[in-house]
């Protein structure tokens, strides 16, 4: 039994990879798919990849948060999304 388990979690462990993915690639209905946390984590990677992008308009996570989940549909990703907001 103890193998078992050790090889499940050995396996599920190797899986992890798989499963992380860039939030600036990430699509709209992956967004919608995650739970509140992992959204706000989505958030807080968009925001560090562009905090370069200069900008007179400053947005709250909350209200990145809310933009999202209103205006992401289809086949968008994240960064489609987010970057209209600064245009």
């Amino acid at each position: 039994m103890k193998r078992i388990l050790m090889a499940v979690a050995i396996a599920g462990a190797a899986s992890l990879p798989a499963f992380a993915q860039d939030a600036a690639m990430m699509a709209c209905a992956d967004y919608a798919a995650m739970d509140n946390a992992g959204q706000m984590a989505a958030i807080a990677e968009l925001e560090s990849a562009n905090a370069e992008m200069a900008s007179s308009q400053e947005m709250t996570a909350e209200e990145i948060h809310q933009k999202l989940t209103a205006d992401c549909t289809g086949d968008l990703t994240l960064m489609d999304v987010y970057k209209s907001y600064f245009e």
